[in-house]
């Protein structure tokens, strides 16, 4: 296991070093490097109902930062309904692509993802409604099928390598990222650790899904650092 490591107050400086990779991701076959972003309560969950946000400084900082690296920034559905969803960066010219991965399209259209000052994309599916659709497209983000009854996560990943999109950051929810790493889309974790248990019938663990990939999924650490007294961890998966 790699020492802990401790960063400065703000950490700002640090993060930087230490993520400067992402700047140059390495190239993957047909699709973005692609990361999760989670914290997780100490019972290995991510959240529950009526309970928005259970992160703490060091997952905010961690979060903008990865932001402010990314060529995109995914949610899905589920987690757009309790998250205000605009991924900003402050003092950069060209904004983050928000996507939303919505099979329905059947989304809340007074969220802030709908005025995110770069570009808007919901990933949906030929099981949307053509209503729903048109009141999407009305709100101002673009509307694309990736798949019929569901959305096809690879070709939307190719769909967005094939508009400039290097580094794909995932912010959730556990649906959307279960999927992603059981078709082995996954190349890194960043996991920040909160101090408390929820305890609570309606939490949501780290990764679900009714899929399971092919084959077994390897988690290798690479660094594991503290933050004003809370630690995040940053692995790489490897499939085999």
């Amino acid at each position: 296991m790699p020492e802990l490591s401790r960063l400065g107050t703000t950490g700002g400086d640090e993060l930087t070093s230490l993520h400067r990779d992402l700047l140059e991701p390495p190239t993957q076959d047909g699709r973005p490097h692609v990361a999760l972003n989670f914290v997780m309560t100490a019972d290995g969950r991510v959240s529950y109902q009526g309970r928005a946000e259970i992160g703490t400084r060091t997952d905010r900082a961690l979060m903008f930062h990865l932001r402010s690296l990314a060529d995109a920034v995914m949610i899905g559905a589920g987690t757009l309904r309790v998250d205000p969803f605009a991924p900003s960066v402050k003092g950069r010219d060209r904004q983050p692509m928000a996507v939303v991965v919505s099979r329905t399209c059947d989304l809340p259209l007074d969220n802030r993802f709908f005025a995110h000052p770069g570009e808007r994309l919901v990933a949906t599916s030929g099981a949307a409604m053509p209503a729903a659709i048109a009141a999407v497209r009305a709100a101002g983000a673009t509307v694309e099928a990736f798949g019929d009854a569901e959305v096809d996560l690879a070709r939307l990943l190719g769909a967005l390598k094939d508009r400039g999109v290097r580094f794909a950051l995932c912010e959730g929810g556990p649906t959307l990222a279960g999927q992603l790493l059981a078709l082995r889309l996954v190349d890194e974790l960043f996991l920040t650790h909160a101090t408390l248990i929820t305890a609570e019938p309606d939490a949501r663990r780290l990764f679900e899904g009714s899929l399971r990939p092919a084959g077994p999924v390897h988690v290798e650490r690479v660094t594991l650092h503290e933050l004003d007294g809370e630690r995040y961890e940053r692995s790489r998966l490897r499939y085999g």
